[in-house]
Parts: C-alpha cells; sequence; structure tokens
C-alpha cells in the first residue's frame, strides 16, 4: 500500500482498471483522498465523476 501522504491536490494517478484519475483532495490521513475521474475504459459513464480513493487501489502515480 502507498503512503499517499504526499501526493498534492492536482496530481494524475493510474488506479485499477486502467482507470486515469485527478486528485482534488488529499484528506492527509496516509490512506485516502478525493478524486476525480478523467478516464474510465470499462465504464466511460464515470468520467467526471468524483469519489474516494483508498492508497491499495492506486496503481502508479503519474505526475506530481
Amino acid at each position: 500500500m502507498m503512503d499517499v501522504r504526499t501526493i498534492k491536490v492536482g496530481t494524475h494517478l493510474k488506479l485499477q482498471e486502467g482507470v486515469i484519475a485527478e486528485v482534488i483532495e488529499n484528506m492527509g490521513d496516509g490512506e485516502w483522498l478525493q478524486v476525480r475521474c478523467l478516464q474510465s475504459p470499462a465504464r466511460p459513464d464515470e468520467v467526471g465523476t468524483v469519489e474516494l480513493c483508498h492508497a491499495q487501489d492506486i496503481f502508479k502515480v503519474l505526475n506530481q
């Protein structure tokens, strides 16, 4: 599991299932981020939605 405390707002992440998301808030607890979905190959209707993302769901930090 990744420690997400240092991930800044605006960072793009690659999540499970190829989802690309942008961090819009870091909760500061080392586990949770609020993200906006930018790309979702399996579920395109989720693009633009906002949800919480747990550190274990992060596959890769794309930029910071």
